[in-house]
């Protein structure tokens, strides 16, 4: 194993070497006899670390000594020789830029296929890109055994931020990417040297150091059960992956860009010719030894046959072959990185964005030639860009790949993907009926089967997805198979490349037999099939209205201003050249290749149609329009005569000889005539004279309506009349003279017309009365809502009144029977006596009970309670409550605990405290043992109480239900009437306030309402303090009570002198007052409702007022509304309601006189 700093080292040094060498190529010429090797070198592109890794895989598992797709590049330059030259000229001749460039040049220069192409080689290199990326970090990793470095950057990072840097700055430093970049492909081939060398020595230490020597190498292989057991594939195989590798010389995008942009001069090309083929055949020399090396040495362990390169040194603990075999692949993963991402890089700026620029050029001259959008500063810019966007995809999706994966199948499909590329490259160069509809609809059917066949089975396969509708073939059709389309079982790869390529030649010869080419098309079609091209050929005929101003301003704005007038004198020697001259044809031509040099050969096109002053069309596009507008008129042409036929008018044309020359079907059927009476070259006039025969113009002289017709068509006057025929129906003539002589007739059944406007008619006499009778009604129907709406509202207030009256009398009898139960029970000596007075109490206690929650819940859903909003201190309105329930909460024996801040918020007081006080009286009800907690907390501009409970708890099914009437979870114990949560969550709705539950079962339960905040300018006012009586007990305690009930006065005087306090009696005022002078109660105890509308809490103040005194008050009262009881509460008094319980009252009691 290497130290990883010692790694880092070396890898650092060889991408500055890589600067140095890619410099000293830019700054430096290299000598003539050199170019060829170096161009030769820089084919070794081809040779990615899937050639430096996985061969010796491949030779593992298959038995190949030379790899198929190596194999299949050697075939392409020795027996397809002449395609090379022929797609090498058309490049140097045309200033292509890219493979995109040269399949849309071929097709019209469009723009349509340049962008496609471009985006199916995006989605075939970001994989493939990010296989090197993988190959590069695992051979990190193998060597150093670490996954990151400092703990936390991810090397392979490292590697994508390095290698996006070295192709900004030496693959972006020219605008013109159909112009040599010898710095670039000087470090290219010096890694190609690389990636050679420290092959053949890993493959030289394998045989003669980890083996003797190659003899006891193969020896050992002979007898190696494991070697023996390889059985290479079927020859299919080898023949298909061959193919691939003779279509990628042509198809793959950086190949191509090494193979034909790199090169300037047949004599590079004519010394590649043998010097690739050789490099290939030595990278595959050592290919089966190391593989058989591998297979024996690692027979009992589970090494990857692809690490095999780099695990024999490590086997055999050798650092310096371990460093070799690092840097061969470390050199052939980054050579391919550049290249790819350089490449693709000027697929999408020239394809893709700068099309689009243009486009929002357009529309106008001088916006276009003085726009920034596309300087040559702009377009590095993006080019620098889109290598950094796809270095960042190639990660992500190096992130997401499986570890398990081998190198070689995932080459492979990326391989076959760009496969598709070749039915419209190759065939368009020998085939002049390919046209652009069969190459653009070929690669879209060959992706979409590519990516049924190869994409979809080898990432999903594994997944429920796939194997649902997949599996078993797509709609359950066995021949549907991703794997087995037709029925065709063969190898995963093999299968994809029959069908994909396939079914893409078969759209391709479809398209192209049965739609014909554009004339632009053609013109291209034999510049490429012919390859010979001139000024003739790419010139836009005689005068054109593009000027050297316009020149200058284009090529300036690529090019700078001096390499403009070099270009512009080269042309014009000896003319003194002035802006406002129109260029040549010819001169137009070398303009456009320079521009294609630089945007490519669509986007040059489109540049310079915009550029135009005029905007003539380039020769090519004026056949492009006089084809299209042949098509267009024939398509218009039959468009026309099958409307003509089909629409619901009669049709005639006549010629400016008055001659039938044209007519349609329903003309014939309007007029019944016979088959023999209408014929092209009929004069019109015996067809007139015919229906006046017919008698169609009533009593009229035949011959004067004959001639009037005749004038109206010699003079070509407009006409346009209506005539009832005779079978009622009614007919409307429209006559118009036609341009150069002629008119054309239409005529209309119009009858169903005519007889809608006369019913329209009848029903416009009738409708003035009509209206005026709906406006009658409607006035009587708005006075009788009005009245509706007053009723409503007088019934609305006499039922408020009526459920307080309703209230008040139904529940004063309980109060008084309630406090006779509560006397009988103590004074009872017989304990049946008790127990019965007991259940009597309990009774009349849920009869009451009972009878409030109807009335409440009955005037909530009536509508009769509303809202009185106010803004208040929620502290200095929970404190009464609280000291309230913290007195229940003692004697049941609970914890009671309120955490709360005075914060301002905005509600019904009184509804509010019915809500918490339902809620906190369920809490204590439901808990047996633990505590009850009310908190507040804060959230935006939102505030929480929550009011949470240790008790039994609420299953999750029952959470819905215990908001409806009457419902009761736990019935087995005398708790609740299950009224009460049925009318807080109805308060909370009139309050708008959101009510939530949270509970566990067996744990306890939260309940939730959420209030708003809002800052009050008035500081909280200290509550009014009740003086309480020094008393130690009840004994001797003066009460003065005062009630309009004769039956609750006697009951509260007995249930008073029972508890030892000495009770006097008031029913009015006056009584109440000589009372108080004379016996000075120590407490009072009122009923809110007197009689004669006085009500108790009137007296309390009028005594308080008049003795200057401050008894402690107890209201009491059967009427439950909250504004009496917060009436009451706002004066400094206690308020119990009624039916009195004695406990209530005692526990009062004792409150204001301890």
């Amino acid at each position: 194993m290497l130290p990883i700093s010692l790694l880092i080292t070396v890898t650092v040094c060889y991408l500055s070497l890589l600067f140095f060498i890619a410099f000293i190529g830019d700054k430096y010429q290299l000598p003539k006899r050199f170019k060829p090797v170096v161009y030769s070198l820089g084919l070794g592109v081809y040779c990615t670390s899937w050639a430096f890794f996985g061969v010796t895989g491949q030779a593992a598992t298959t038995g190949w000594w030379l790899t198929p797709t190596y194999a299949g590049a050697i075939i392409a330059f020795i027996f397809a020789w002449p395609l090379v030259l022929k797609v090498a000229k058309i490049c140097r001749q045309q200033s292509l830029t890219s493979l995109a460039d040269f399949i849309s040049s071929r097709y019209g220069k469009s723009t349509r296929l340049a962008g496609l192409i471009t985006l199916v080689s995006v989605c075939a290199i970001i994989p493939y890109i990010a296989l090197q990326l993988r190959a590069m970090t695992d051979s990190f990793t193998a060597v150093t055994q670490y996954q990151s470095i400092s703990g936390w950057v991810d090397i392979s990072l490292v590697f994508t931020v390095m290698l996006a840097i070295f192709a900004i700055l030496f693959g972006t430093r020219r605008i013109r990417p159909s112009e040599q970049n010898p710095g670039l492909l000087l470090a290219i081939g010096f890694e190609s040297i690389v990636k050679l060398f420290t092959f053949l020595l890993v493959g030289i230490f394998v045989c003669f150091w980890i083996f003797s020597s190659p003899a006891e190498l193969l020896d050992a292989a002979y007898e190696h059960q494991a070697i023996k057991s390889i059985s290479p594939p079927p020859g299919y195989v080898y023949l298909t992956q061959t193919l691939l590798g003779v279509l990628m010389m042509f198809c793959l995008p950086r190949q191509f860009h090494m193979a034909f942009i790199e090169q300037k001069s047949e004599s590079e090309l004519n010394s590649a010719r043998w010097l690739f083929p050789v490099f290939l055949i030595a990278l595959n020399i050592f290919a089966l030894p190391i593989a058989f090396a591998g297979l024996i040495t690692f027979a009992d362990q589970s090494v990857g046959s692809d690490s095999f390169m780099l695990q024999l040194p490590i086997y055999a603990n050798n650092d310096f072959m371990i460093l070799v075999s690092y840097l061969g692949g470390f050199s052939a993963a980054t050579s391919m990185v550049i290249v790819a991402t350089i490449v693709l890089s000027i697929m999408v700026s020239n394809d893709l964005i700068t099309p689009k620029l243009l486009a929002r050029e357009q529309g106008s001259r001088r916006t276009l030639l003085g726009s920034q959008q596309l300087s040559p500063d702009r377009l590095l810019i993006i080019r620098r860009i889109t290598i950094a966007i796809i270095l960042i995809a190639a990660w992500a999706y190096y992130q997401s790949i499986s570890n398990s994966e081998l190198l070689a199948v995932t080459g492979l499909m990326a391989m076959t993907l760009v496969a598709q590329f070749a039915p419209a490259m190759i065939l368009g160069l020998v085939w002049s009926k390919a046209n652009h509809k069969a190459a653009y609809r070929s690669i879209v059917v060959g992706t979409l089967i590519w990516a049924y066949t190869l994409l979809l089975p080898s990432m999903f396969q594994d997944t429920q997805f796939y194997q649902y509708y997949f599996a078993h073939g797509l709609f359950a059709q066995e021949w549907l198979t991703p794997t087995a389309l037709f029925g065709i079982q063969i190898d995963f790869i093999s299968h994809g490349v029959l069908m994909s390529l396939g079914l893409n030649i078969l759209v391709f010869i479809y398209f192209s037999l049965t739609s014909s080419p554009s004339m632009s098309e053609q013109v291209q079609a034999r510049n490429y099939i012919s390859t010979k091209l001139d000024a003739d050929n790419l010139s836009y005929g005689g005068v054109t209205p593009l000027t050297l101003g316009d020149v200058r301003a284009v090529l300036g704005r690529f090019f700078g201003k001096a390499y403009a007038n070099r270009l512009l004198n080269k042309h014009y020697p000896h003319k003194q050249l002035h802006d406002e001259y129109t260029i040549t044809g010819e001169l137009e031509a070398i303009v456009e290749q320079e521009l294609a040099g630089v945007i490519g050969g669509p986007s040059a096109r489109l540049l310079l149609n915009s550029a135009k002053s005029q905007r003539q069309a380039l020769v090519n596009d004026v056949v492009d329009i006089v084809d299209e507008a042949s098509e267009l008129l024939r398509f218009n042409r039959s468009l026309l005569q099958a409307t003509i036929q089909n629409v619901n008018q009669g049709i005639s044309v006549v010629d400016k000889e008055l001659r039938l020359v044209a007519w349609n079907r329903r003309y014939i059927e309007m007029f019944n005539y016979p088959e023999q009476e209408i014929y092209v070259g009929r004069p019109v006039e015996e067809i007139i004279r015919f229906n006046a025969n017919r008698g169609f113009f009533g009593d009229s002289p035949k011959q004067q309506e004959v001639e009037k017709r005749i004038t109206f068509l010699r003079q070509g006057i407009h006409y346009k009349f209506q005539r009832i025929q005779k079978s009622g129906k009614v007919y409307e003539m429209n006559g118009n003279p036609l341009p150069g002589g002629g008119f054309v007739t239409t005529y209309a059944d119009i009858t169903e017309f005519v007889n809608t406007q006369k019913a329209l008619e009848e029903i416009n006499a009738h409708l003035e009365s009509r209206v005026e009778q709906r406006t009658e009604d409607l006035q009587r129907l708005n006075k009788a809502l009005g009245e509706a709406k007053q009723d409503a509202e007088q019934a609305n207030i006499n039922k408020s009144r009526y459920f307080a009256a309703l209230s008040h009398d139904l529940l004063q009898p309980f109060n008084a029977a309630n406090l006779f139960s509560s006397i009988l029970q103590e004074k009872s000596d017989n304990e049946e006596t008790r127990e019965l007075s007991k259940n009597i109490s309990h009774s009349l206690e849920n009869a009451e009970q009972l009878l409030s929650s109807i009335l409440e819940l009955t005037k909530l859903d009536a509508g009769t309670i509303s809202p009185h909003i106010d803004d208040f201190y929620l502290g200095t309105f929970l404190s009464p409550i609280c000291e309230e329930f913290n007195v229940l909460a003692e004697e049941k024996g609970l914890q009671f605990k309120a955490d709360f801040d005075n914060v301002g918020t905005r509600s019904d007081k009184n509804l509010l405290r019915r809500v918490i006080q339902n809620l906190l009286t369920n809490a204590i009800r439901y808990t047996e043992k633990g505590k009850v907690e009310l908190t507040l907390k804060r959230q935006d501009a939102s505030i929480f109480l929550s009011i949470k409970d240790s008790g039994i708890g609420i299953r999750e099914e029952d959470q819905q239900r215990i908001f409806n009437d009457f419902e009761q979870i736990n019935q087995n114990k005398e708790q609740g009437l299950g009224l009460g949560l049925a009318i807080t969550s109805r308060i909370c709705k009139i309050l708008g306030i959101e009510l939530t539950l949270n509970s566990t079962y067996g744990i306890g339960s939260e309940f939730t309402i959420q209030l708003p905040i809002i800052t009050l300018t008035e500081q909280p006012s200290a509550s009014e303090s009740i003086t309480p009586v020094n008393r130690q007990d009840l004994q001797s305690l003066k009460v003065l009570v005062i009630d309009n009930d004769d039956a609750v006065l006697g009951a509260m005087d007995k249930r008073l002198s029972e508890w030892g306090c000495q009770a006097w009696q008031a029913k009015d005022q006056q009584t109440a007052l000589q009372v108080t002078e004379q016996q000075q109660p120590n407490l009072i105890i009122a009923d809110y409702h007197l009689d004669d509308g006085v009500t108790g809490l009137d007296v309390v103040k009028f005594i308080h007022q008049e003795l200057d005194t401050d008894i402690p008050i107890i209201m009491n009262s059967a009427d439950h509304s909250e504004e009496i009881r917060e009436e009451i509460r706002s004066q400094g008094f206690q308020f119990l309601n009624k039916p009195v319980k004695p406990a209530a009252l005692k526990r009062t009691i004792k409150q204001l006189v301890k």
